[in-house]
């Protein structure tokens, strides 16, 4: 997600946001000897009133969050913590650069020493293991949300191609991943003047992610992201679909691809659960013109995060008391049901307010019984130390596919080339 980055998107996490959120002061800096504490996230995490939540009860205290585009994001934090400062208190960390992060745990404040091992029980054991270091002594991170997949879409754009709107209907459509581009072919043919889905690196991730293994060997430090036969399959069919005009072309997260959510011009889009948030934040008036269908091949998962704490933060304590604070069960509900992310907590994915919650902007989806009947006992796919800079580097091959027309094979060798190089 490299090209055109770099502009303002609010609270959507395409370019850097600074937000002061003060319950007496939207000013930076200290405001009357109050404590400014700092957090560092990426799209839509859905904190703001839980931060002034958190100022209520702790009066000298300020909240400054700055909101960046996630590949800028994750490329900061790690060139903080190599400098050894301009770290935020609080950082929040994807799944596919954990495994890279917890590899130098020195860099980070070891939670459990801060009574964070008494969560462990309230987390799946993949949760919070993927954030534990490799001699099992620092736990790094304390998760906020799992990435279940599915397929969210437009019911009247779908309508207007003459397909199917019901979720079931709609999931029947598309089994496979190959039963997907033939009904985006299908719909391109209706001549509609809206793209099937939205962006090709959208459609490639949840291909990458359904996979048992993809960038590496499972368990190993080896890099097959050049000869994982099913990555190149993954490339190939993305890029197929895009010389087949299914594509809007946008790259995701950008300006562009927010102003054709809100104006409706592709029908499609992969769903992690957290992609309900940048949905209902970017285009709240496209209300009830959703709905979440199965994703093809039926399951997976891309995403979820952890907030951490550098090792270079001032206020170590209060950062932890934060970080609990906004990972607590009852949190994990309210932003579940607020902002669609869904829970790590067992605890909160277990709560009847989850389970049985439907989501009035999809048109009452169940989003809970969606995303939630797999998320307790989700085996997520191995990701190696250098995964989320693979992961850049192949979606720069899908974006010239898209951006500069270039031919497909080229794009795939040069991608591997760069994801060789970031991988050394």
């Amino acid at each position: 997600m490299r090209a055109r980055q770099g502009r303002l998107m609010a609270m959507a996490g395409t370019a850097v946001l600074a937000m002061v959120l003060s319950t007496t002061s939207a000013c930076g800096g200290d405001d009357g000897g109050k404590t400014k504490l700092t957090i560092n996230t990426f799209g839509v995490f859905g904190y703001t009133d839980l931060y002034r939540e958190f100022e209520a009860s702790h009066p000298d205290v300020e909240i400054v969050e700055t909101v960046s585009e996630y590949n800028d994001h994750h490329n900061n934090l790690v060139n903080h913590l190599a400098a050894g400062s301009g770290a935020a208190d609080v950082e929040a960390v994807d799944e596919g650069f954990i495994a890279q992060l917890k590899a130098t745990p020195e860099q980070f404040v070891n939670l459990n020493d801060l009574g964070a091992s008494d969560r462990e029980s309230d987390y799946p054991a993949f949760k919070w293991s993927a954030s534990l270091s490799a001699d099992g002594r620092t736990q790094i991170g304390l998760g906020t949300d799992v990435g279940g997949l599915a397929m969210c879409y437009r019911t009247d754009l779908l309508e207007a191609a003459g397909l199917p709107s019901d979720p079931a209907a709609v999931s029947a459509l598309w089994p496979t991943w190959d039963a997907y581009f033939k009904t985006g072919r299908d719909f391109a043919a209706k001549n509609t003047g809206v793209k099937f889905f939205d962006a090709g690196t959208n459609i490639y991730n949840a291909q990458i992610f359904q996979l048992d293994e993809s960038y590496y060997a499972t368990g190993t430090s080896d890099v097959i992201v050049g000869s994982n036969p099913k990555v190149k399959t993954a490339f190939d069919a993305t890029a197929k679909a895009i010389s087949d005009g299914l594509s809007a072309g946008l790259v995701a997260f950008e300006d562009e691809w927010v102003t054709a959510m809100k104006e409706g011009t592709f029908a499609t889009i992969t769903c992690p659960a957290w992609m309900q948030g940048y949905i209902k934040e970017n285009a709240p008036e496209t209300a009830g013109k959703w709905n979440i269908a199965e994703i093809p091949g039926g399951s997976g998962n891309w995403g979820g995060s952890w907030l951490t704490i550098p090792a270079q933060s001032d206020h170590k304590d209060l950062a932890y008391e934060l970080v609990s604070f906004l990972t607590a069960p009852e949190q994990q509900t309210r932003i579940f049901k607020e902002t669609g992310n869904f829970p790590s907590s067992v605890t909160s994915i277990k709560d009847s307010a989850v389970q049985s919650f439907t989501n009035p902007f999809f048109d009452d989806a169940p989003t809970g019984k969606i995303f939630g009947e797999s998320a307790i006992s989700l085996e997520p796919q191995y990701q190696g130390s250098k995964h989320g800079a693979i992961r850049q580097a192949m979606e720069h091959g899908i974006q010239r596919i898209e951006q500069e027309n270039q031919a497909a094979d080229k794009a795939f060798s040069e991608s591997v080339d760069e994801a060789e190089r970031a991988a050394r």
